[in-house]
């Protein structure tokens, strides 16, 4: 059981998996969110009812709703504030999706997390743009890299200072891919590693001030709004950090170690280390909310 959302805390996506035993190609577990408070005591945990992974979390901030991307068992779950689960999301089909967020006008995008299961020659959309005052929801076109494997899509997203352009990669590749969301096209990329590179490309953040933070595998980089390298920050472990969050404040970005089960909480200037949170749980820390001031 979970308590009611309150302002500034923090929600975690934590599947109850068994990580005795660990094989990635069929790692499932039953369907959970930890639930933290600002201070980071734990207030409860919400569970959807689903077995798969949770990897994906996003928070409408009209009416502080949370919604769990389940790739594996192609569901998005929702809780009501107060931390009451209300079915599966509407509009969107049933799908892999695995990342989701709100714009502004209170619309949302929801990407395909992977290419996993598709019939040949009927592929799924890799974006979509919903509208639940209209409940319509558009079909996207946009370029993916596939990963690092080859057959991801879109699994982490954020939006950038503009409002309009979507920033977004595919799970340990190369490109920090853009779209133009109000455009309908694709933009340059900002970033692309080069393929002798170690770095892998994982969760994007924006910054108001248009510089962007971005997960890399074995830590992060800290970019300037045309994709220039400002700083490089390591974090001891050399793998698994992949989920990047900003504060509500921006001034700490809070990071997940999928492989260690640790949280951590930086200073986005500096990288200096602030809080550790270890959930006693590996392979499973795959996504990270803050909840806002409605």
């Amino acid at each position: 059981m979970s308590t009611a959302f309150a302002q500034g805390d923090l929600l975690v996506a934590a599947t109850d998996v068994d990580d005795r035993n660990v094989d990635l190609r069929n790692h499932a577990g039953a369907g959970r969110v930890l639930h933290y408070g600002a201070d980071f005591a734990p207030k409860g945990e919400l569970r959807t009812g689903q077995t798969g992974l949770v990897v994906g979390l996003a928070i409408d901030p009209s009416d502080l709703s949370l919604y769990a991307c389940d790739p594996g068992s192609q569901t998005v779950t929702r809780f009501a504030r107060d931390g009451s689960c209300s079915g599966l999301a509407p509009l969107l089909p049933r799908a892999r999706v695995g990342a989701r967020l709100f714009l502004p006008d209170g619309r949302f995008v929801a990407g395909l997390h992977s290419k996993l299961g598709e019939a040949p020659g009927s592929a799924m959309p890799r974006l979509w743009l919903g509208d639940f005052r209209r409940a319509t929801i558009e079909a996207l076109e946009v370029e993916i890299d596939g990963g690092r494997l080859g057959f991801h899509c879109i699994t982490h997203v954020a939006l950038a200072a503009d409002g309009r352009t979507l920033l977004y990669v595919s799970e340990a590749g190369r490109r920090l891919m853009r779209f133009d969301l109000e455009a309908r096209r694709q933009l340059p990329d900002l970033l692309r590693f080069d393929k002798d590179d170690p770095r892998g490309t994982y969760g994007p953040a924006a910054l108001r001030d248009g510089r962007v933070l971005l997960a890399t595998g074995g830590g992060a980089l800290l970019l300037d709004a045309e994709g220039r390298e400002l700083r490089s920050f390591e974090f001891g472990s050399p793998r698994g950090w992949s989920r990047l969050t900003l504060s509500l404040d921006q001034r700490r970005f809070h990071v997940g170690n999928f492989v260690e089960g640790r949280l951590e909480t930086r200073d986005t200037e500096t990288g200096a280390l602030h809080h550790v949170l270890d959930i006693q749980r590996r392979y499973c820390l795959s996504g990270v909310a803050e909840v806002p001031r409605q």
